[in-house]
């Protein structure tokens, strides 16, 4: 399969409806936050890099095939964890094909690019496929009424951390 291009949501504003039903459907609760036409307003709202929240996509031929999101304190977990990577999704048809790694690589980049490091991130139930990524575990909390593992990443240091 091709490689992914890697792009900014900002630069492609038709992606935002996709991304918008792919978090409905994988996180959605019910709640009016949650629904696809709130989730899209919130989306097409970012103002594009360097702001946070900042949305990477993985593209094939054009098409959004993946996406991750750097954040600013998704979780008040610990005061000095201010950079999250969160929404990671890969479209159902496309996994196990490399893809989520290829996304979480070009977050990763991203948030070294544009100094957010350490980074961080929370899991209920993909622990292991992060660990193989090089992110470690450093801690546990509720998150959305589920318990889940605050991770790290390994591999990105500052020279603060």
């Amino acid at each position: 399969m091709a490689p992914l291009t890697i792009a900014y949501l900002s630069d492609h504003p038709r992606a935002v409806p996709v991304l918008a039903a792919w978090f409905a459907r994988e996180w959605g609760d019910g709640s009016p936050a949650m629904a696809p036409d709130a989730i899209a307003g919130r989306l097409a709202a970012q103002p594009g890099p360097p702001a946070l929240p900042l949305t990477l996509l993985g593209l094939l031929d054009g098409e959004p095939l993946a996406t991750a999101t750097l954040k600013f304190r998704e979780l008040d977990w610990d005061p000095r964890a201010d950079h999250w990577l969160g929404s990671v999704y890969v479209r159902e048809d496309a996994r196990g094909c490399g893809h989520g790694r290829a996304i979480v690589a070009a977050a990763e980049a991203a948030a070294t690019a544009h100094g957010l490091l350490p980074l961080y991130l929370y899991s209920p139930a993909k622990v292991d496929l992060y660990r193989r990524l090089g992110w470690e575990p450093v801690g546990e909390t509720v998150a959305g009424g589920k318990r889940a593992t605050i991770l790290k990443s390994a591999c990105l240091t500052s020279a603060s951390t």
